[in-house]
C-alpha cells in the first residue's frame, strides 16, 4: 500500500527521512514550510520558535515525529549553540536549513527606539549568520545540503518607516550573493527567496499591535513555491515566489524614477496613516 502524501514511506521510520530546520516556525511563512516539508515532502523538521504551544500544535497536525519542536529565542547566541549542536547531532544530519525568524516594526528612523534596531539586527542579521555558518560547516563535510534565507523584495528596494527591517534584508542578499561564490564545487546550495506581503500576523506585530485588513498572498501558496526551489538543480540566487514580488522588483529597477514617485507621493502617506497613525 502506498503512504499518505508526506507521511514517511510505510518502509522507513520518521527518524530515516532527511532532517530540515526552520527557524520562525510558530507563524507565518516559517509554519506553512515547516508544515509542508514535514506533511507532503516527507521530511522531519526541526521547527525552532520561541512560542511552544504553538509548535506542539504544529507538532499535532503534521505525521508523528516528523516536526522536532525546539523552543527557544535566536537572539540567544548560547541558544543557537545549544540549538545547532542537537539538530547537526540528529541521525543523518542536517539536508536542509531555512532562516526564516525575522521581524521588523514601522518608524521613523530617527525616532526608532535604539533597542529596537538592535533586537531586529540581531533576530534578522546575527542569528542568521550564526546558523548559515554553521551550516556551511556541516554540510561541505557531507557534501549536500540546501539554505534558504527568507528575504523580502525589501531586500531589493526601500520603503518609508521600515529602514532597518529593509536594511536587514539588503544585508542578506548581499551575503547570498557572496557565498554563491564560495559555496561553488562544494555540493551546497545557498539561496534567498524574496516574496512581496503575505498574509500573516508580520505586520501587526510590526505595527505594535494595530489591526489592518488582511493583505497580500496566502501563505500555503508562498511557501510552496518556495519549496519548488528545492527540486531545482540550480536554484536562482533570488526566487521571487510571486507575480506581485517579480513585478514590485522589475518596477524598481526599470522604472526607479515612476517608482519613487509613486512611494514618495503615495505610498509613504498611506503607510504613514496606517502605521504610524498620522491623520
Amino acid at each position: 500500500m502506498r503512504s499518505e502524501p508526506g507521511s514517511p514511506p510505510r518502509d522507513r521510520q520518521a527518524d530515516e527521512c532527511p532532517l530540515a530546520v526552520v527557524t520562525g516556525a510558530s507563524a507565518g511563512i516559517g509554519r506553512e514550510l515547516a508544515r509542508q516539508l514535514a506533511t507532503e515532502r516527507g521530511h522531519r523538521v526541526a521547527a525552532v520558535a520561541r512560542r511552544a504551544e504553538r509548535l506542539n500544535q504544529l507538532a499535532k497536525e503534521c505525521p508523528e515525529g516528523m516536526i522536532i519542536p525546539i523552543v527557544g529565542d535566536l537572539a540567544d547566541a548560547s541558544f543557537r549553540e545549544a540549538m545547532w549542536n542537537r539538530v547537526a547531532a540528529i541521525q543523518g544530519g542536517v539536508s536542509v536549513l531555512i532562516n526564516n525568524a525575522g521581524l521588523g516594526f514601522y518608524s521613523e528612523f530617527e525616532r526608532q527606539d535604539p533597542a529596537e534596531i538592535d533586537r531586529i539586527w540581531q533576530v534578522n542579521v546575527v542569528a542568521l549568520f550564526d546558523l548559515t555558518q554553521r551550516a556551511m560547516a556541516h554540510m561541505k563535510v557531507r557534501k549536500a545540503g540546501q539554505i534558504i534565507q527568507i528575504s523580502s523584495v525589501l531586500g531589493f528596494i526601500g520603503v518609508p518607516y521600515s529602514a532597518v527591517y529593509t536594511a536587514s534584508k539588503h544585508t542578506v542578499n548581499g551575503l547570498v550573493k557572496c557565498l554563491r561564490y564560495e559555496l561553488r564545487g562544494t555540493g551546497v546550495k545557498v539561496w534567498a527567496a524574496c516574496p512581496a506581503r503575505t498574509q500573516s500576523e508580520f505586520h501587526e506585530v510590526a505595527a505594535r499591535g494595530q489591526r489592518h485588513a488582511p493583505r497580500g498572498e496566502p501563505t500555503d501558496r508562498i511557501a510552496r513555491a518556495i519549496l519548488r526551489g528545492l527540486d531545482r538543480r540550480r536554484p536562482p540566487a533570488f526566487l521571487l515566489p510571486s507575480w506581485s514580488a517579480w513585478a514590485v522588483v522589475q518596477a524598481a529597477h526599470w522604472l526607479p524614477g515612476p517608482f519613487e514617485w509613486v512611494m514618495s507621493r503615495i505610498a509613504q502617506p498611506k503607510f504613514g496613516r496606517e502605521y504610524l497613525g498620522r491623520s
